[in-house]
Protein backbone atom coordinates (compact mmCIF):
# COMPACT_ATOMS: atom_id res chain seq x y z
CA UNK A 1 0.00 0.00 0.00
CA UNK A 2 1.20 3.60 -1.04
CA UNK A 3 2.25 5.78 2.09
CA UNK A 4 0.80 8.73 2.26
CA UNK A 5 1.00 12.17 3.49
CA UNK A 6 0.74 12.71 7.13
CA UNK A 7 -1.37 15.79 7.97
CA UNK A 8 1.59 18.07 9.90
CA UNK A 9 2.96 18.52 5.77
CA UNK A 10 -0.73 19.12 4.72
CA UNK A 11 -1.97 22.35 3.73
CA UNK A 12 -0.53 25.11 5.69
CA UNK A 13 -2.90 27.51 8.05
CA UNK A 14 -2.21 29.98 10.14
CA UNK A 15 -1.97 29.62 13.84
CA UNK A 16 -5.89 31.06 14.16
CA UNK A 17 -6.36 28.02 12.00
CA UNK A 18 -7.48 29.93 8.66
CA UNK A 19 -6.19 29.36 5.52
CA UNK A 20 -3.79 32.11 4.48
CA UNK A 21 -5.33 34.35 2.32
CA UNK A 22 -3.45 34.27 -1.72
CA UNK A 23 -1.87 37.71 -1.32
CA UNK A 24 -0.53 36.61 1.97
CA UNK A 25 1.09 33.61 0.85
CA UNK A 26 3.85 36.21 -0.45
CA UNK A 27 4.45 37.86 2.93
CA UNK A 28 4.44 34.89 5.32
CA UNK A 29 7.41 33.36 2.93
CA UNK A 30 9.31 37.20 3.41
CA UNK A 31 9.09 36.53 6.94
CA UNK A 32 9.90 32.62 7.14
CA UNK A 33 13.02 33.29 4.81
CA UNK A 34 14.21 36.52 6.54
CA UNK A 35 13.58 34.94 9.93
CA UNK A 36 15.65 31.69 9.00
CA UNK A 37 18.23 33.49 8.12
CA UNK A 38 18.62 35.86 10.65
CA UNK A 39 17.95 32.71 13.31
CA UNK A 40 20.85 30.72 11.10
CA UNK A 41 23.51 33.62 11.29
CA UNK A 42 22.90 35.06 14.51
CA UNK A 43 21.06 32.16 16.90
CA UNK A 44 17.66 32.60 18.39
CA UNK A 45 18.55 34.80 21.01
CA UNK A 46 19.64 37.14 19.78
CA UNK A 47 17.30 37.31 16.35
CA UNK A 48 14.50 39.52 17.94
CA UNK A 49 11.29 40.41 16.73
CA UNK A 50 11.90 43.84 15.97
CA UNK A 51 15.30 42.82 13.81
CA UNK A 52 13.29 40.44 11.87
CA UNK A 53 10.69 42.92 11.08
CA UNK A 54 13.23 45.61 9.81
CA UNK A 55 14.82 42.91 7.58
CA UNK A 56 12.03 42.11 6.12
CA UNK A 57 9.75 45.59 5.97
CA UNK A 58 6.82 44.76 7.84
CA UNK A 59 5.20 45.44 10.98
CA UNK A 60 4.76 43.15 14.20
CA UNK A 61 0.86 42.44 13.36
CA UNK A 62 1.76 40.84 10.25
CA UNK A 63 4.48 38.41 11.90
CA UNK A 64 1.64 37.96 14.96
CA UNK A 65 -1.04 37.46 12.31
CA UNK A 66 1.16 34.07 10.30
CA UNK A 67 3.14 33.16 13.18
CA UNK A 68 1.27 34.45 16.58
CA UNK A 69 5.13 34.58 18.45
CA UNK A 70 8.39 34.32 17.75
CA UNK A 71 8.32 30.44 19.40
CA UNK A 72 6.47 29.84 16.65
CA UNK A 73 8.05 31.37 14.17
CA UNK A 74 11.34 29.79 14.77
CA UNK A 75 9.10 26.65 15.22
CA UNK A 76 7.92 27.06 11.49
CA UNK A 77 11.33 28.32 10.30
CA UNK A 78 12.60 24.94 11.64
CA UNK A 79 9.98 22.95 10.31
CA UNK A 80 11.53 24.54 7.09
CA UNK A 81 14.68 24.38 7.68
CA UNK A 82 13.79 20.18 7.68
CA UNK A 83 12.28 20.32 4.37
CA UNK A 84 14.93 22.13 2.44
CA UNK A 85 17.21 19.26 3.70
CA UNK A 86 14.70 16.59 2.21
CA UNK A 87 10.98 17.08 1.84
CA UNK A 88 8.30 14.67 3.25
CA UNK A 89 6.54 14.58 -0.15
CA UNK A 90 9.98 14.46 -2.12
CA UNK A 91 10.88 11.20 0.22
CA UNK A 92 6.95 9.72 -0.36
CA UNK A 93 6.89 10.15 -4.13
CA UNK A 94 10.39 8.51 -4.23
CA UNK A 95 8.56 5.84 -2.10
CA UNK A 96 5.58 5.41 -4.20
CA UNK A 97 7.27 5.11 -7.15
CA UNK A 98 7.97 2.16 -9.66
CA UNK A 99 11.26 2.22 -8.95
CA UNK A 100 13.03 -0.88 -7.27
CA UNK A 101 13.98 -0.29 -3.03
CA UNK A 102 17.50 -0.04 -4.18
CA UNK A 103 17.16 2.73 -7.06
CA UNK A 104 14.59 4.21 -4.05
CA UNK A 105 17.01 4.58 -1.26
CA UNK A 106 19.57 5.67 -3.42
CA UNK A 107 17.66 9.30 -5.40
CA UNK A 108 16.39 9.79 -1.14
CA UNK A 109 20.22 10.14 -0.24
CA UNK A 110 21.11 11.79 -3.29
CA UNK A 111 18.34 14.05 -2.28
CA UNK A 112 19.90 14.47 0.64
CA UNK A 113 22.94 15.00 -0.04
CA UNK A 114 22.14 17.80 -2.21
CA UNK A 115 20.06 19.70 0.46
CA UNK A 116 22.86 20.07 2.82
CA UNK A 117 24.49 23.10 1.41
CA UNK A 118 25.78 25.25 4.15
CA UNK A 119 26.00 28.24 1.94
CA UNK A 120 22.05 28.42 2.50
CA UNK A 121 20.57 28.77 5.99
CA UNK A 122 18.64 26.00 5.92
CA UNK A 123 21.85 23.93 6.29
CA UNK A 124 23.26 26.30 8.75
CA UNK A 125 20.12 26.79 11.06
CA UNK A 126 19.54 22.79 11.72
CA UNK A 127 23.52 22.17 12.32
CA UNK A 128 22.61 24.87 15.27
CA UNK A 129 20.23 23.02 15.96
CA UNK A 130 21.99 19.85 16.34
CA UNK A 131 24.63 21.47 18.31
CA UNK A 132 22.64 22.63 20.99
CA UNK A 133 18.85 21.60 20.74
CA UNK A 134 16.41 23.93 21.67
CA UNK A 135 13.20 22.82 23.17
CA UNK A 136 11.58 23.51 19.50
CA UNK A 137 13.10 20.52 18.01
CA UNK A 138 10.42 17.88 19.58
CA UNK A 139 7.90 19.34 17.58
CA UNK A 140 10.30 18.76 14.22
CA UNK A 141 11.22 15.43 15.14
CA UNK A 142 7.21 14.29 15.54
CA UNK A 143 6.17 16.10 12.10
CA UNK A 144 9.01 15.96 9.78
CA UNK A 145 11.96 13.54 11.30
CA UNK A 146 9.29 10.66 12.33
CA UNK A 147 7.70 10.75 9.07
CA UNK A 148 10.67 10.31 6.88
CA UNK A 149 12.16 7.48 9.08
CA UNK A 150 9.15 5.48 8.82
CA UNK A 151 9.35 5.47 5.00
CA UNK A 152 13.51 4.90 5.13
CA UNK A 153 12.73 2.00 7.62
CA UNK A 154 9.99 0.20 5.07
CA UNK A 155 13.03 0.93 2.14
CA UNK A 156 15.70 -0.95 3.99
CA UNK A 157 13.67 -3.54 5.30
CA UNK A 158 12.73 -4.07 1.50
CA UNK A 159 16.13 -4.50 0.56
CA UNK A 160 18.02 -6.31 3.91
CA UNK A 161 14.76 -7.94 4.68
CA UNK A 162 14.73 -6.94 8.22
CA UNK A 163 11.74 -6.18 9.93
CA UNK A 164 11.13 -2.35 10.26
CA UNK A 165 10.66 -3.01 14.02
CA UNK A 166 13.93 -5.38 14.51
CA UNK A 167 16.06 -3.92 17.65
CA UNK A 168 18.27 -4.02 14.43
CA UNK A 169 16.46 -1.45 12.01
CA UNK A 170 17.50 1.44 14.17
CA UNK A 171 21.43 0.67 14.29
CA UNK A 172 20.99 -0.20 10.43
CA UNK A 173 19.40 3.13 9.93
CA UNK A 174 21.67 5.18 11.93
CA UNK A 175 24.28 3.27 9.45
CA UNK A 176 22.64 4.81 6.88
CA UNK A 177 22.55 8.14 7.49
CA UNK A 178 25.53 8.27 10.07
CA UNK A 179 27.82 10.10 6.77
CA UNK A 180 24.97 12.70 5.91
CA UNK A 181 24.84 14.02 9.52
CA UNK A 182 28.41 14.35 9.43
CA UNK A 183 29.09 16.28 6.88
CA UNK A 184 26.00 18.14 8.06
CA UNK A 185 27.35 18.97 11.45
CA UNK A 186 31.34 18.94 10.74
CA UNK A 187 32.72 21.85 10.05
CA UNK A 188 33.17 22.08 6.05
CA UNK A 189 36.69 24.18 6.62
CA UNK A 190 38.08 21.76 9.33
CA UNK A 191 37.00 18.43 7.17
CA UNK A 192 39.30 19.96 4.39
CA UNK A 193 41.87 20.78 6.77
CA UNK A 194 42.11 16.89 7.60
CA UNK A 195 40.72 15.14 4.80
CA UNK A 196 41.12 17.45 1.97
CA UNK A 197 38.95 18.92 -0.68
CA UNK A 198 36.74 15.64 -1.09
CA UNK A 199 33.43 17.76 -1.11
CA UNK A 200 34.49 19.50 -4.45
CA UNK A 201 33.19 16.26 -6.47
CA UNK A 202 29.83 16.39 -5.13
CA UNK A 203 29.28 12.74 -8.06
CA UNK A 204 32.42 10.71 -6.65
CA UNK A 205 31.26 11.48 -3.22
CA UNK A 206 27.61 10.44 -3.58
CA UNK A 207 28.60 7.14 -5.61
CA UNK A 208 31.51 6.50 -2.53
CA UNK A 209 29.03 6.96 0.14
CA UNK A 210 26.48 4.64 -1.47
CA UNK A 211 29.13 2.14 -2.59
CA UNK A 212 29.87 1.38 1.62
CA UNK A 213 26.08 1.88 2.17
CA UNK A 214 25.13 -0.44 -0.18
CA UNK A 215 27.95 -3.13 0.51
CA UNK A 216 27.03 -2.86 4.36
CA UNK A 217 23.29 -3.72 3.45
CA UNK A 218 23.78 -6.32 1.10
CA UNK A 219 25.82 -7.63 4.19
CA UNK A 220 23.18 -7.68 6.26
CA UNK A 221 20.65 -8.87 3.65
CA UNK A 222 23.03 -12.40 3.19
CA UNK A 223 23.41 -12.91 7.16
CA UNK A 224 19.63 -13.08 7.28
CA UNK A 225 19.25 -15.23 4.34
CA UNK A 226 21.97 -17.45 5.92
CA UNK A 227 20.50 -17.56 9.11
CA UNK A 228 16.65 -18.25 7.59
CA UNK A 229 18.06 -20.88 5.93
CA UNK A 230 19.78 -22.62 8.99
CA UNK A 231 16.49 -22.14 10.87
CA UNK A 232 15.15 -24.51 8.54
Amino acid sequence: MPLTTPKSVSAVRTPTGRLPRADGDNTRQQILETAGQLFADLGYDRTTSKLICERCGCNLAAVNYHFISRDDLYSAVLIESHRRLIGFNTVLDISNSDDDPRTKLTRIIDTLLDGIDPSQWHARLYIREIMAPSVHIEKVIKSEALPKFAVLKKLISDITGIAPEDPAMSLTVLSTIAPCMLLLAANRDNLRAVLGDFQEDKAALKAHLKRFLFAGLDNLAAERRQRVTKQR
